[in-house]
């Protein structure tokens, strides 16, 4: 006999959106499961800086993009929930950092420091005397300025465990899901999915199925072609740098154009050594070279920026990130959250760590526009599958040799 299991709603796809999306589900009455073949937050959200950004880093011109003020709500969303005061309590989520800064090598120019206190950023950009600046900008040779801005910095592998936490009775590991394994029945629903785990299949039905799975959400749109959304894939050649000093740093390098020159947060190992994450522009055009030529890119450029600093014991790794989102005119990256439904299917990324809670709250009020009300669950023969392992920070992959 087949073995079979239903719910109002299956997850697939195991990082920040779907983690995020469980919760909100399981809190608002659905039954609700999520499947994951491989490491929760394993995919884009375990190298995910944990910036929860507030637009800033889009209005480095002195104008306000859309980017920007699709963002702009979600820092005090995040804080509320980090308070306890929010939709899921985050309260055992360390912030790594109250503020996020910008600074500059030299001084700022004047048209952007009258954008920085304009009225409509003055709540969110603070002009810091020397004194309040981060440590590692308290050198002589310190020449820039630096403004904090009202973005926090968090730490995402305990993110991702405590939404794990309470809803590891709804979190099943299985093995990648084919194609052929999605029954589409003659009105274009998804009726059921079959998964394995142990090479043992078990038919899933649900009301609603929502993929979530980043880049694995290529595989339902090519089943569904052809479809009205497509998807892209934007590439950074991240850089981890392993620091002989202890100099914690959570900030954006004001460059020429209009991305931050560098973005650097730190991160604490597992060996207890301190971790430079470098993003921004050093890694955007680093997608053009290879591992070893990045790190003398990121050697050269931190030497430039902190020449009171000695590098010569630190240690480097790089690492590719492929960002998957829905595909956008000429390649560019997508203003806010996507998602589309296609029958009972829906499809969605967050774009950005920051919106996964707004990516929940759309799929949530969409379902509840469709009236989907609590029906069915039986999870009777999901109960003996595993449960996926958490995703190890990748700064411990690449740079720690602790066994674990």
């Amino acid at each position: 006999m087949k073995k079979t299991a239903a719910a109002d709603v299956v997850i697939i796809g195991g990082g920040i959106a779907g983690l995020w999306l469980l919760n909100r589900l399981r809190q608002s009455g659905y039954s609700a499961i999520l499947l994951e073949s491989q490491a929760l937050g394993g995919g884009q959200t375990h190298k995910a800086q944990g910036i929860i950004h507030g637009g800033m880093k889009y209005a480095l011109q002195g104008v306000l993009t859309q980017d920007a003020k699709a963002i702009s709500d979600m820092p005090a969303y995040w804080l509320r929930c980090l308070e306890g005061k929010g939709d899921i309590n985050l309260t055992r989520v360390p912030i790594l950092s109250k503020a996020h800064y910008l600074w500059s090598p030299s001084k700022f120019t004047s048209k952007l420091t009258g954008f920085l206190a304009g009225a409509t950023l003055a709540s969110k950009v603070e002009a810091l005397p020397k004194e309040a600046y981060p440590a590692v900008f308290q050198s002589p040779q310190f020449k820039g300025e630096v403004f904090s801005l009202n973005e926090l910095v968090i730490d995402v592998p305990v993110l991702v465990r405590e939404l794990v936490k309470d809803n590891q009775d709804a979190i099943y590991q299985i093995e990648p899901v084919c194609q052929d394994e999605l029954f589409i029945d003659k009105q274009g629903r998804l009726a059921n999915i079959t998964v394995y785990s142990s090479g043992k299949p078990i038919e899933i039905a649900a009301q609603y199925f929502v993929f979530t799975a980043g880049a694995g959400n290529e595989m339902i749109l090519n089943k569904l072609r052809p479809s009205h959304v497509t998807a892209q894939r934007r590439p950074l050649h991240m850089v981890l740098v392993k620091t002989p000093f202890d100099y914690p740093l959570y900030a954006h390098c004001l460059g020429l154009g209009s991305r931050p020159r560098i973005t650097i947060t730190t991160h604490k190992a597992q060996d207890g050594s301190s971790i430079w994450y470098l993003g921004g522009l050093l890694a955007e055009e680093g997608v053009k070279r290879d591992s070893q030529s990045q790190i003398k890119a990121a050697q050269k450029e931190l030497t430039n920026l902190f020449p009171w600093l000695d590098f010569k014991e630190a240690e480097w790794a790089t690492f590719f990130i492929d960002r998957a989102e829905p595909a956008q005119k000429d390649g560019l990256k997508p203003e806010s959250t996507y998602f589309t439904a296609i029958q009972n299917m829906l499809v969605g990324w967050p774009t950005k760590l920051a919106l996964a809670p707004k990516l929940a709250d759309d799929i949530l009020t969409h379902l509840k526009n469709q009236d989907l009300t609590p029906k069915w669950f039986d999870n009777r023969e999901l109960r003996a599958l595993p449960m996926p392992p958490l995703a190890r920070p990748i700064w411990d992959e690449l740079l720690c040799d602790c066994i674990v």
